[in-house]
């Protein structure tokens, strides 16, 4: 049997001659085409708090940050993601194209159905891209489950946060139970 890897610019040809229809979000996973489940309530609430709380934090630190949701992240030529917020330096803007994972500051997936495609095939990648800092908001058990330091496709320090816990973020911090 014969697999066809796609690659990002074939991904966009693509959308543009409908073979994908507009308003289909689909991830690239090493050239595979992924399609994306719609997002339930709690996940589209816990979203909106986490960016209200994130435009509050960033508007504190009197830097220049931009609060990239749901909108698409390239990784490598086959592989493009859509995570639910990156927080990206206003510097992105310079360049005309999706923006790149390596200018990423953070990371963020909120998952309830998608925690094992998160953590068993967004978070390798992540690893790899030698991105700094994920952030998993677990809605089944109601954790954030912070990962840093990666090295290959893992990273080596994965710390936990309970729903009552302060989280630490651009020298401000919140508690977890503020976006749950």
């Amino acid at each position: 049997m014969q697999t066809l890897t796609v690659s990002i610019d074939k991904l966009k040809k693509m959308y543009e001659t409908g073979i994908i229809e507009p308003d289909k979000k689909v991830e690239l996973v090493e050239g595979e085409i992924i399609m994306m489940a719609p997002i339930g309530f709690r996940h589209a609430k816990t979203l909106e708090r986490l960016e209200r709380k994130l435009y509050e934090i960033i508007s504190k630190s009197k830097k220049e940050y931009i609060v990239w949701s749901k909108n698409p992240v390239k990784i490598s030529d086959t592989n493009l993601l859509y995570p639910d917020i990156v927080l990206f330096p206003e510097s992105i803007y310079q360049n005309e194209d999706i923006p790149h994972i390596k200018d990423a500051i953070l990371v963020i997936e909120i998952s309830d159905s998608t925690l094992e495609y998160d953590k068993n095939t967004k978070l390798p990648i992540y690893a790899k891209a030698n991105v700094k800092e994920v952030w998993i908001v677990n809605l089944k058990d109601n954790l954030l489950e912070k990962y840093t330091n990666p090295s290959g496709n893992i990273f080596k320090d994965i710390h936990i946060h309970k729903k009552e816990d302060k989280v630490e973020l651009l020298g401000d911090s919140f508690y977890l139970s503020e976006i749950l």
